[in-house]
């Protein structure tokens, strides 16, 4: 009789398997292949717009829109009659053309703070053109800039492609609060995209948004931001949406619109034009990432320098203090009604390049004159001597102290600007006849941005400058103003706002 087998324990189970997140990875695609530096300056240059238009190919436009959105709202739609191109007007959503006063009771809804931005946008859908892509030009029709930074309007509402990620994510299962701990898990990307603010409270509305929002669409509801790009994408522009790190793919019935123009699947699309050449002509190779809404060739003088590196690129900011807004010790009439804005985007735009590119971003010098004469506004002791509001200097910016027109007379200005290997040196601020145009025939003259074997560039931004009316031969301001830039031509290159923010990218 054989003896029982013995009783052997059974085999230890396996740990059950961990269910598979339901999270995308990475949660966040920046569009177009920007690095999240790139993406941070493209979304301060939609935010910065000037009165120069900046056209965009339109696969560009829907891509970056999204993103930026939560600046601006809809206000009007005009459909494209005869020769006229469709377009919309957009205004930022801090628009109140008065402050509010009334004391704020419990149940009233809470104001957004800083409600007297008067900025608005006109956006403009050009015709398609055989053989082209199709483009959107963005203007400021407004002379306002905003009253508030982008960063305030981070924290007081989402932009669309954000909400569109977190109610994706949610409504795939997740929690609200793992979807914004995921999102905020590299925080170096929300940051860039508008999304350090995100919220619990976000999440949980985004996830509503997007689960009714179809339905939302085909009830005939005014969209914007992502719902409203694709609507776009149905009207003007045939095939898949290319926003949410998707490759700039045209889809076949475009290739076929276009006839013998081809182009490979995985090729960026082309550059921004602000003239609209053919945009295929210039697209760039597949293997270079497309720069934040970069310079237009088309922008450039002929001659000029390619794009110079940001670390030998300098702005100089000549004398912009108070002493200049008083209303008859300089004329009775001043030039260039824009100058205050236009310096306001120039310092934006140089301010958040440095910031997206810490240790290695453009220079920023400003001038003060400290007049001699104790009668002078522009003395030490006078409270004109004190920097314009707008253009106070802030960590990390120079300042020089001269005490003639010249900036580089009895100042370490030429030593500075040798040492940073300046190559590219532009120049703004007041006056044009006086220190301005003192000081960039002195810098033309002195050679300051050329290096051994190599000639740099001393750039007047025409546009960023102002001169008042000369009483005694009955001069007017801007006849002035216009004769002593066309002078300087002699001395340096004369650029336009517009084409120096498009031109000097990271």
């Amino acid at each position: 009789m054989t003896s029982p087998a013995p009783i052997t324990s059974p085999p230890p189970s396996a740990p059950p398997a961990l269910a598979p997140t339901p999270l995308t990875t990475p949660i966040i695609q920046i569009p177009l292949s920007l690095t999240p530096s790139q993406m941070s300056l493209t979304r301060h240059q939609l935010f910065s717009i000037t009165r120069t238009p900046l056209t965009l190919p339109l696969s560009h436009f829907l891509a970056l829109w999204p993103w930026i959105d939560n600046v601006y709202v809809r206000k009007k739609t005009r459909a494209a009659t005869g020769r006229t191109p469709g377009y919309e007007l957009w205004e930022c959503r801090n628009r109140r053309k008065h402050p509010i006063t009334a004391p704020a009771t419990p149940t009233a809804r809470r104001g957004r703070p800083g409600a007297t931005c008067l900025v608005g946008l006109k956006l403009v859908w050009n015709r398609y053109i055989e053989g082209e892509e199709r483009t959107v030009t963005i203007e400021r029709y407004t002379e306002e800039t905003h009253t508030h930074t982008l960063d305030d309007m981070d924290k007081q509402k989402r932009s669309s492609a954000i909400r569109h990620i977190a109610g994706r994510e949610a409504s795939a299962g997740m929690q609200p609060h793992e979807v914004a701990n995921a999102m905020k898990a590299d925080m170096e990307v929300l940051t860039a995209v508008g999304g350090a603010y995100i919220t619990r409270a976000d999440v949980k509305n985004a996830s509503t948004s997007f689960e009714t929002g179809a339905a939302r669409g085909k009830a005939g509801v005014a969209l914007s931001g992502v719902e409203g790009a694709e609507r776009w994408q149905e009207q003007l522009f045939p095939g898949p949406a290319p926003w949410m790190g998707m490759q700039m793919e045209m889809s076949t019935s475009t290739s076929e619109r276009r006839g013998d123009v081809d182009m490979e699947e995985s090729a960026p699309v082309s550059e921004p034009q602000t003239h609209v050449p053919p945009p295929l002509a210039q697209a760039p190779s597949s293997t270079e990432d497309p720069a934040p809404i970069p310079a237009s060739a088309s922008a450039a003088a002929p001659g000029s320098l390619s794009t110079a590196p940001l670390t030998a690129t300098t702005f100089l900011l000549i004398d912009s203090q108070t002493a200049f807004t008083h209303p008859t010790h300089w004329g009775p009439a001043r030039s260039n009604p824009s100058y205050e804005s236009n310096i306001s985007t120039l310092l934006s735009h140089f301010r958040a390049l440095r910031l997206a590119h810490p240790g290695a971003g453009p220079e920023i010098i400003h001038v003060r004159h400290a007049s001699q004469d104790p009668k002078s506004p522009l003395h030490p002791d006078a409270a004109g001597f004190a920097w314009m509001p707008y253009t106070t200097p802030i960590a990390g910016e120079h300042i020089v102290t001269k005490t003639v027109n010249s900036a580089f007379i009895g100042t370490e200005l030429e030593r500075m600007l040798r040492a940073s290997g300046t190559r590219r040196l532009y120049v703004a601020g007041l006056t044009t006849d006086h220190c301005v145009s003192t000081s960039v025939r002195m810098a033309g003259n002195l050679g300051v941005v050329d290096g051994e074997g190599e000639k740099g560039e001393v750039v007047l931004v025409g546009d960023a400058t102002a001169c008042w009316e000369k009483v005694g031969g009955g001069w007017k301001a801007e006849i002035v103003h216009a004769v002593h830039v066309e002078s300087l031509r002699e001395f340096a290159r004369v650029g336009w706002t517009g084409e120096v923010v498009r031109e000097c990218v990271g």
